[in-house]
């Protein structure tokens, strides 16, 4: 009985303090909003060019984007947002998004400092961000 009891806390703390990393990550805006919160902070802007279909954006958002060690250090070199390449297809089109995921890095100015194009895990992407300096 104990240990049922045991396992029932730990289930309700899961759902009392559930992961919001991905959503603590991205911005709540538009690519102009980021733009400008970068430009105000010194940081670069990340544009994470997605779309709903998309199964490895999926797996980004289940995976890397709620890696405590990736929002961290995405928080304290750059603003986040999610791109909709169906719903921005102009902004997709500005920056030759191809294929998705896309996750391309930009100055505060708009140019483009770096990017990488699929899945990748949070060291995987942690590995690539750490070359990536302040512009």
């Amino acid at each position: 009985m104990k240990k049922f009891a045991l396992i029932l806390s730990f289930v309700g703390l899961a759902f009392a303090f559930p992961s919001a990393y991905a959503e603590e990550l991205f911005l709540d805006g538009d690519f102009e909003a980021a733009q400008a919160a970068a430009k105000s902070a010194n940081k670069l802007v990340m544009i994470d060019f997605k779309a709903e279909w998309c199964g490895p954006c999926k797996m980004l958002d289940r995976t890397t984007w709620k890696d405590e060690d990736v929002v961290s250090a995405v928080k304290e070199k750059a603003v986040a947002i999610k791109v909709d390449v169906d719903k921005h297809r102009d902004l997709a089109a500005h920056f030759g998004i191809r294929s998705i995921p896309t996750v391309i890095f930009i100055d505060a100015d708009g140019k483009e400092v770096s990017r990488f194009i699929g899945y990748r895990d949070a060291d995987g992407f942690l590995e690539e961000f750490g070359k990536i300096g302040n512009s």
